[in-house]
């Protein structure tokens, strides 16, 4: 083989292994934007649920005028942390 044979064949193999790990990276990057979307797909059909129900939003709306939006978000905030909290405890108990 000639010198530039054989350099070119280094540089594709060189050029293969970077196309390959690039392609890995890509692959984690879209399965972290399809699990955020996909959170926010269930945010949507969970909203979309619940605002067919009007006796339930009337109920909400009653608790927001009761409590009080200050509470009321203060009390949302703390279960969103139990609930991240929750879900992680489950996925390592997989």
């Amino acid at each position: 083989m000639s010198e530039r044979t054989l350099t070119l064949s280094q540089r594709r193999t060189a050029l293969r292994a970077h196309c390959a790990l690039q392609r890995e990276e890509l692959a984690h990057i879209v399965d972290n934007v399809e699990s955020r979307l996909g959170s926010v797909d269930r945010g949507i059909n969970l909203v979309r649920r619940y605002a067919t129900r009007p006796l339930l939003l009337g109920g909400g709306m009653a608790l927001l005028a009761l409590v009080g939006p200050r509470r009321l978000l203060r009390w949302a905030g703390r279960s969103a942390v139990f609930v991240t909290a929750g879900q992680r405890l489950f996925r390592l108990l997989r």
